[in-house]
């Protein structure tokens, strides 16, 4: 994504533009306990075909932005452009206050990829829940990785196997080789690229930890059947029962909440 084109692109803005709607509408839904299943599924759906595909196809390659994309821009032209990209820098900024809002609710109803991978998920099969400390301890040596490369050698690896290229019908072998891996394993694990390697999953989780709006849990009236727990698809929920520090990726899903069944035990709100 170039400065020139980025900022000329109608169509670019609208995609933002309505990036931007969908987040707010679902942290509304959520913070009015109305974010169901069937209302979630919806929205994965829906978001997957919008921002994936139509967008995709509508946008080139180059210029079909997404949040992964938006980091690997910002950190080419420090490290080996030796400029910032304004209109990008101003994304990810809105992207990460969004976050600061409501959890990864970006995450959640506005990538492309990450609707898609939790869309595989529903598929009824052996689901295994990997380890927080394994998978942060991944992601951030990937993204290590990432920047060490750009730096030293102007080396991508995101540009290698990019997985949003799916959405484009853009394929090379690292590619295809990428996109069949990361479907696969969305049918066992929740999210795998997000939590594993995804560089803007890892600001993101970085920026979370404030969030303003997050499920927050009413002790006096909570019943301790640990039903939102079971219910959490990333394991965030078990922190923010236990009361830890640090929390797991919360991808704003809102199935912790549809599963209490006690009376203001559980909300997505502000403290």
């Amino acid at each position: 994504m170039t400065p020139s084109r980025l900022a000329l692109n109608p169509l670019i803005l609208t995609k933002f533009v309505v990036w931007i709607i969908v987040t707010v509408v679902a942290t509304v839904l959520l913070t009015r306990h109305r974010m169901s299943r069937r209302t979630r599924t919806a929205f994965v759906i829906g978001g997957m075909i919008l921002f994936g595909f139509i967008y995709g196809a509508l946008l080139a390659p180059a210029l079909n932005p997404n949040p992964v994309a938006s980091v690997r821009t910002l950190l080419k032209g420090l490290l080996v452009q030796k400029q910032l990209v304004a209109p990008v820098v101003g994304m990810l900024v809105v992207m990460l206050a969004i976050t600061v809002i409501s959890n990864k609710s970006f995450c959640g109803y506005a990538c492309q990829l990450g609707l898609l991978q939790d869309l595989l998920h529903r598929v009824p099969t052996p689901k295994w829940q990997p380890p927080f400390w394994l998978s942060n301890t991944i992601r951030i040596i990937a993204f290590v990785v990432l920047v060490a490369g750009l730096a030293v050698a102007g080396l991508d690896w995101i540009g290698v196997i990019d997985p949003f290229q799916l959405f484009q019908f853009n394929f090379t072998l690292p590619i295809i080789l990428a996109v069949i891996a990361i479907l696969v394993s969305s049918l066992f694990i929740y999210r795998p690229w997000c939590r594993f390697l995804c560089p803007f999953g890892l600001l993101s989780w970085v920026a979370e930890q404030v969030s303003i709006f997050r499920p927050r849990i009413n002790q006096d009236a909570c019943k301790q059947c640990q039903a939102c727990v079971k219910a959490c698809p990333s394991g965030a929920m078990k922190d923010f029962y236990e009361g830890k520090t640090l929390h797991a990726d919360c991808f704003a899903c809102g199935a912790c909440v549809e599963a209490c069944k006690v009376t203001d035990a559980l909300g997505w709100r502000k403290k």
